[in-house]
């Protein structure tokens, strides 16, 4: 069992859970224990992170544990300090695993299912970070982002949709931006994806040339 868990590369984890907070926690409908479902679901990427981050690295690993404990207390402890602090923590846990996975593109010298699974994740988990920023901005102002006809928004699955929606410049326009706070993070967004994708593109097609030549 152990040899077969060992073959699974270890970012499948971590492209799982984005996975499922991309497209299952969105049609979850609201209920008695959908916080609580939210949670779950935040803690799942979190856990999933250690096999980037926390590998051999104990300050990553109680950095996780406590970014999960926070999730958690959210939900249980009605304080926005709590909710904020959770939020804030957990993005820069996602930004810490973005800036590893970078790193280990960068140094890499071959192109294998991990560079492929790993420039993934850390695309993905840019788009999770921004959609963690606007939730974050929507507990402070309920109306700094909106829908076309005016309306709030009051779904997870909103929140998530505009978030990738702004990352990759789509613009659908069926969701806008409200406030020049909210404006000025659709723009960095857009900004930051494209940058991603021009950056590791860049990289990637360099390390195929360079193997093919050397072949």
């Amino acid at each position: 069992m152990k040899k077969i868990l060992s073959k699974i590369p270890k970012g499948i984890y971590l492209l799982i859970s984005i996975f499922l907070y991309i497209f299952v926690l969105p049609v979850i409908v609201a209920g008695a224990y959908k916080e609580l479902i939210y949670a779950g679901f935040y803690s799942l990427i979190l856990l999933s992170i250690s096999s980037i981050i926390g590998e051999k690295k104990r300050w990553a690993q109680l950095a996780i544990l406590f970014a999960v404990i926070s999730i958690w207390l959210m939900y249980f402890i009605d304080e926005p300090s709590i909710r904020y602090f959770a939020f804030s923590f957990s993005i820069l846990i996602f930004s810490t695993a973005v800036i590893t996975m970078i790193g280990k593109i960068i140094r890499k010298t071959d192109i294998d299912i991990n560079l492929i699974i790993e420039t993934i994740n850390g695309y993905l988990l840019i788009g999770v970070i921004i959609s963690f920023i606007n939730s974050t901005i929507l507990w402070h102002n309920h109306q700094a982002i909106a829908n076309a006809n005016g309306t709030v928004l009051n779904n997870i699955g909103d929140i998530v949709y505009y978030s990738f929606v702004c990352m990759t410049t789509i613009g659908f326009g069926d969701i806008i931006p409200q406030s020049q706070f909210a404006k000025s993070i659709s723009i960095f967004s857009a900004i930051t994806g494209q940058f991603y994708v021009a950056i590791i593109m860049a990289f990637i097609i360099g390390k195929f040339l360079n193997s093919k030549y050397k072949n």
